[in-house]
């Protein structure tokens, strides 16, 4: 019944270390994307504690469980109407696939827990968007602190590889292998 988050809390405070390094009062764009990537980590994080502490045995585990995900949905949207600067661009389409992916497994998993019998199926495509969700979070904070995610899955495209390369970009885009789609052509990840 319970959803394993791991080492998510964790990562959710590493997208807070690279945006207060990417913060440091150089402008105003960069501070506001600080705060607001500050924001999202800190109520990611509690929403992560309130889903690691659900006691099984409790009479409402299952609606503190259901509600939690619906939490965490909010978030990630939230994260994905960020507006992201130019210099962190690749993490744009990744907060939007986040944000998405979060919202379907947390209505999934309402759709499998939520009926009469539980349904298997639903949950499990439930988990696995949900897996997609904290994937996309971990590419984020990888690329925020200055590294290139190395999962097999991953195709880096720089805009010099891109369609529609620009002469002054020097900024690296990412795709993940389980969408299914292309860079755009700036070299970010594509959305499914």
């Amino acid at each position: 019944m319970m959803i394993k988050t791991g080492k998510t809390g964790l990562l959710a405070a590493a997208l807070l270390a690279a945006a207060l390094l990417a913060g440091c009062g150089k402008n105003a764009e960069l501070d506001k994307f600080h705060t607001e990537m500050e924001n999202f980590t800190q109520q990611a994080n509690e929403t992560f504690d309130v889903l690691n502490n659900i006691d099984p045995e409790s009479d409402t585990a299952m609606e503190d469980m259901l509600t939690a995900l619906d939490d965490l949905a909010a978030e990630f949207n939230t994260l994905a109407e960020i507006e992201v600067p130019r210099q962190f661009s690749a993490i744009e389409n990744l907060a939007d696939e986040a944000g998405d992916n979060m919202s379907q497994a947390a209505s999934l998993y309402r759709e499998a827990y939520g009926g009469e019998e539980y349904n298997e199926n639903v949950a499990a495509a439930a988990a696995e968007y949900y897996n997609r969700a904290i994937k996309r979070i971990n590419y984020i904070s990888e690329i925020l602190q200055g590294e290139m995610p190395t999962d097999d899955s991953i195709v880096i495209t720089t805009e010099n590889d891109a369609p529609g390369f620009k002469e002054d970009a020097g900024e690296v885009g990412t795709q993940t292998g389980d969408t299914g789609a292309e860079g755009g052509e700036d070299g970010t990840p594509a959305a499914e």
